[in-house]
């Protein structure tokens, strides 16, 4: 691979563990991981002084989240490009899975919101996923820029 790519795989696999990072980091400062922490974070408790989110605040929210993780999952799946061919279903189907995942995280908190509590259990378990697999998805990339070009395409 020539090694202009392989400078911007590295560059952009860090970016990207960097960006999983903080935000799992982040997100358990915020609102935690269990879904108790959840429940409140997203409804309120009266007990803590902590204001349910409104529909508004959910999707101020939501929309900037879309279009980043839309973008960080695009160029990730590119990338995928310079995964080797006999892994090729694979990766599509983990891909697949990391979309539903995303739009499951990114769409739960309306429901939740509204009072549908079994969506909490779904909003954690689509936060797991989505940052599995984009660790994983970054990994296979980082791999296949030091394999031989060869046994891409």
């Amino acid at each position: 691979m020539k090694t202009i790519y392989c400078h911007a795989i590295v560059y952009f696999t860090l970016f990207g563990v960097l960006l999983l990072g903080s935000g799992i980091w982040l997100w358990g400062l915020k609102a935690g991981f269990t879904v108790e922490q959840l429940q409140q974070y997203y409804c309120g408790n009266d007990l803590l002084f902590m204001q349910a989110k409104s529909t508004q605040g959910v999707l101020e929210v939501a929309l900037p989240h879309a279009l980043g993780m839309g973008l960080f999952m695009m160029v990730t799946a590119h990338f995928m490009l310079f995964v080797p061919q006999r892994h090729r279903r694979q990766i599509i189907r983990l891909i697949a899975v990391w979309l539903v995942s995303a739009l499951v995280s990114i769409t739960a908190p309306f429901g939740i919101v509204y009072g549908w509590s079994g969506l909490t259990e779904a909003k954690l378990v689509a936060l797991v996923v989505f940052q599995i697999l984009g660790f994983y998805l970054l990994w296979r990339v980082f791999q296949a820029a030091f394999t031989d070009r060869r046994e891409s395409f």
